[in-house]
């Protein structure tokens, strides 16, 4: 009996303590516990589902939380909450759920519920709902989330403009190639015309406006299934998805220009930002991206030289040209590689005594299998194109000492050379080196040497050691003679007189040749003598094919010219000929 008594003791003992471990775990708890029937209605919790809720637990015994614990705009009906009934077999209730819901202050918070049925003593079924506030868990995930996409967004996307960016559009014309394999995806080259200018005149604010208003200005104008992204300093390209045909394409291009071409306002200034297009049309089956750039590309380039402001498609009759120059640069690429250019230099002649002073050395290109020679009119855009150009004019530079130190020899040493240097001359890492070393080597008086830069290039800021303006100073102060050539037909050809150190200007050919005819190009070039000999710098005049030409510049005060009517370009192997023989074909001029 004492034992039976005892053991009695010991079980009511342990399931005493039971108890007092689970009040303790129940009543310290941070995670709010619910006692439910199946109608949702509480039956008890725990002290902190009321702290969580910010409620008192008699104001809330034999209620729903449908009732109070849900926002504002997801509050159920009131018929909805009379309906609602646990379903003990739903498998959804099983998982842990994540719900927005409100304290009764009104602060919203995320908690993440758990629910488990039980069957008690009598009979009764039971829902068990473990509430826990998981507010810091779930913002850090959403402010993580934002900031992913954040960085996804950036990383594909143009920061200035909110357009994609090149790696996005090689990625979208891609999945639209693959996806479209009947060849009706058509790219669209947008490149503004104008837009250095507008830097240079109104600044780089202005430009990013236009930057901005032509991105929105395009997009505004495509399909939801169409793409604008910007690839480039001032390029944009647009990807049309199902586009019939090139017909379509360039319906599509004249409508974007015409929205481009209408001014809009900034910061009180009126600007525009016109453009021009290359279009082309993928082949059924072909996937290439990168080829069907290139030839929107080749048709952006027809665009320009047709005159800018138009859209040229890449069709049959462009293929074949495409196709040609294609296979001229890899020509005259040889062609550099080899070294095999033939040059001629052009006399340039002093007025007042009629002797020549010096010569200009011209690149020519003869295609090795037809034989035909090709001006640098036709050959030097190409070489530009494939990155080439500043190779040439090495070779062009080195040209021109060989055969200034060859006319040395023969007797002509007090005749000056000059060669052009294009930009990519200008910031060969050893362009100045080269050019004082072969000076150097052949004993060479700097003076005679003349360094020919375009008045159209960009000479960046002089105090910048590397900018273009700066190498001409340092140029000059190096002892070479720096003329600014084709003068007269850029727009800051002034701007360039006051900010570079230059030893001359040669004015524009195209101004120079309608002096006689065209009443403005007169005034024009008197007026670029006049304020070049006020500045004391050497002025010659281009493109002089007549005495009555050379006749009314020198009267403008011009002594130097140069032109047909002193000499076509001269071979290199004939000019010592033509010094001693033919070099005063006409009386000088008194």
């Amino acid at each position: 009996m004492r034992q039976r008594l005892a053991s009695v003791q010991d079980r009511t003992t342990a399931i005493l303590k039971d108890l007092e471990h689970y009040r303790l775990s129940v009543e310290n708890t941070s995670d709010g516990i619910l006692l439910q029937d199946l109608k949702g209605r509480i039956i008890w919790c725990n002290d902190a589902y009321c702290d969580i809720m910010r409620v008192e637990k008699s104001d809330i015994i034999g209620r729903n939380p449908m009732e109070f614990a849900f926002p504002d705009d997801e509050q159920p009906s009131q018929a909805e909450i009379d309906a609602f009934t646990y379903d003990p077999t739903d498998s959804r209730l099983k998982s842990l759920q994540l719900f927005r819901n409100k304290r009764s202050d009104g602060n919203l918070f995320w908690s993440q519920l758990s629910v488990a049925f039980r069957t008690g003593a009598g009979g009764e079924d039971y829902a068990v709902l473990v509430c826990r506030d998981v507010t810091q868990q779930v913002e850090r995930e959403i402010y993580l989330e934002d900031l992913t996409a954040r960085l996804e967004h950036e990383a594909t996307h143009d920061n200035l403009t909110g357009v994609p960016n090149r790696g996005a559009f090689l990625n979208f014309i891609k999945a639209a190639l693959r996806n479209n394999p009947d060849g009706t995806v058509g790219l669209l080259h947008v490149d503004l015309d104008n837009f250095k200018m507008i830097n240079d005149t109104h600044g780089h604010s202005a430009g990013d406006a236009v930057l901005r208003h032509t991105a929105q200005t395009i997009k505004s104008r495509l399909r939801k299934s169409d793409m604008v992204a910007r690839i480039g300093g001032d390029e944009f390209v647009v990807v049309c998805c199902d586009s019939a045909d090139l017909e379509y394409l360039g319906a599509v291009g004249q409508r974007l220009l015409g929205a481009l071409a209408n001014p809009f306002t900034w910061s009180d200034r009126s600007l525009i930002a016109e453009a021009s297009i290359g279009a082309a049309q993928c082949e059924a089956g072909n996937t290439d991206a990168e080829d069907l750039l290139i030839k929107a590309d080749f048709a952006l380039y027809e665009a320009k030289r047709s005159g800018r402001g138009c859209i040229e498609l890449y069709d049959a009759s462009l293929h074949d040209r495409h196709a040609h120059e294609t296979r001229l640069a890899s020509e005259l690429a040889e062609a550099i590689d080899t070294g095999t250019f033939d040059f001629s230099f052009q006399p340039v002649k002093n007025l007042w005594n009629d002797k020549v002073i010096g010569f200009e050395t011209l690149a020519r290109w003869i295609h090795p299998d037809t034989g035909r020679v090709y001006s640098p009119a036709e050959f030097l855009p190409i070489i530009e194109d494939i990155g080439l150009l500043g190779e040439l004019d090495m070779i062009s530079m080195m040209t021109a000492l060989e055969k200034k130190a060859s006319l040395a020899r023969s007797g002509f040493g007090d005749l000056r050379i000059s060669f052009n240097a294009s930009p990519e001359l200008l910031a060969h890492p050893d362009f100045i080196n080269r050019l004082i070393w072969a000076v150097e080597a052949s004993n060479l008086d700097r003076n005679h040497i003349t360094i020919e830069v375009l008045e159209t290039n960009n000479f960046g800021d002089t105090a910048e050691t590397s900018s273009q303006g700066a190498i001409i100073r340092d140029l000059k102060q190096a002892g070479f003679q720096v003329f600014l050539d084709d003068f007269g037909v850029g727009y800051a050809g002034l701007s360039h007189l006051a900010t570079l150190d230059l030893s001359g200007v040669k004015i524009d050919r195209s101004l120079v040749s309608c002096i006689l005819t065209d009443d403005v190009s007169f005034k024009i070039v008197r007026k670029a003598i006049e304020l070049c000999n006020d500045l004391s710098i050497a002025v010659i005049a281009e493109g002089v094919e007549d005495e009555t030409t050379a006749r009314t510049l020198q009267d403008m005060g011009c002594s130097l010219i140069q032109g047909y009517w002193i000499s076509r370009p001269i071979p290199s192997g004939d000019i010592v000929t033509w010094l001693t023989h033919e070099q005063v074909p006409h009386a000088a001029i008194s």
